[in-house]
């Protein structure tokens, strides 16, 4: 079984897609247009139109303000999850350390967007409960739910990525060599092709999930109202 990597090197791999990201962000927005002849911008906004389209649907009236954030978390994780399918390099979401930080920023952001929208008072008498006399006891479980959050986020993206690339490497360590050349592998069969294939998909609904629950807890966090946490959580 694949041993989690050093969380220097998933910090370095986080790094690279960081730089990647702002290399493409410069050449997206290089030359804009007001009216898009190149396919590359109209590939760009028709994303971008997408994930705004999206977040809106989840947070509801003003959830384009949104966009920014949870699109960035979206592109971010997805480019993470995709770059480990290059040999060589490592998945920085198949780390705790590296989903842990992105579930704590989460964690952060939507109780900032909460506290401004709706107020620290009523976002503090929210984690109260109703009655009030009962806030002994509903203080500690919504404490709990909101720090199981973080948590739950963390582990679901790095369990479904450290995972599929352990499957990876067992499975490339099961491919049938034809051809050696100085007890170097030259002609193989490739056994985890159709797994990388698979995991391109998995690595975006991977991506979608955490951004989704992002807009799902802001869209929570800013309405402030009991029902929208069952009815998100189910």
């Amino acid at each position: 079984m694949e041993a989690e990597a050093s969380p220097w090197l998933l910090f370095g791999m986080s790094g690279l897609v960081i730089i990647l990201l702002t290399i493409f962000s410069v050449v997206a927005t290089w030359k804009l247009q007001r009216i898009p002849e190149s396919r590359f911008q109209n590939g760009v906004e028709f994303v971008v139109s997408a994930l705004n389209n999206f977040i809106s649907g989840i947070v509801g009236p003003g959830g384009e303000k949104y966009t920014p954030f949870v699109g960035t978390i979206f592109v971010y994780v997805l480019t993470m999850n995709l770059i480990g399918l290059v040999p060589g390099l490592k998945a920085p979401t198949s780390g705790l350390s590296i989903t842990i930080a992105m579930a704590l920023v989460v964690f952060v952001m939507y109780n900032f967007y909460g506290i401004r929208q709706t107020g620290f008072k009523r976002w503090f008498m929210h984690l109260l409960g109703e009655p009030l006399w009962l806030a002994p006891l509903m203080f500690p479980i919504h404490v709990i739910g909101e720090l199981a959050r973080p948590l739950s986020l963390s582990i679901r993206l790095f369990g479904n990525i450290f995972g599929e690339e352990t499957i990876l490497v067992i499975l490339a360590g099961m491919s049938v060599v034809f051809l050696r050349i100085h007890e170097i592998p030259v002609l193989a069969l490739p056994t985890q092709f159709p797994m990388m294939v698979f995991a391109v998909f998995t690595s975006f609904v991977q991506a979608l999930v955490f951004a989704m629950l992002t807009a799902i807890y802001i869209a929570i966090a800013v309405a402030g109202h009991e029902e929208h946490t069952t009815h998100a959580e189910a």
